[in-house]
């Protein structure tokens, strides 16, 4: 629960909405209290350089698979192998459950790409996401 602050900042490098504190803390305690979910965080002393959110994703018509939910490393500490060792962990714990490991992908994020290119994801199909208010 103390990373909660450093997950939130980190996700507003990355271009996603921060929130208050509690909000934070509230989502951070919900993904450690689920049974489907998993967060890694990657720390040199006790400064958070990443994290990585991965949960089971359940399907009706289809198998269930992991998704990373979200992976962010710090930009000072891009090209460190962080980012590469938060999913190996996802990877293996998948791969325990006898589960596909899966991430979305933001089609304007080429260097993401590459990046999951290298860790031998494949592009297995482009979609539109539609939200509700």
């Amino acid at each position: 629960m103390a990373d909660a602050a450093a997950i939130n900042h980190l996700a507003g490098d990355m271009g996603y909405k921060t929130v208050t504190p509690e909000i934070a803390e509230q989502r951070l305690r919900d993904i450690l209290e689920s049974t489907g979910d998993e967060l890694w965080v990657a720390e040199e002393g006790d400064q958070v350089k990443g994290w990585l959110h991965a949960f089971v994703a359940r399907r009706a018509g289809s198998s269930s698979f992991a998704e990373i939910g979200g992976l962010v490393v710090s930009a000072s500490c891009r090209r460190q192998g962080i980012g590469r060792r938060l999913v190996d962990h996802a990877k293996q714990w998948a791969r325990g459950q006898g589960l596909r490991l899966r991430v979305r992908c933001n089609t304007k994020r080429i260097e993401t790409h590459a990046f999951y290119n290298a860790l031998d994801f494949t592009a297995a199909k482009t979609q539109l996401v539609f939200d509700t208010d």
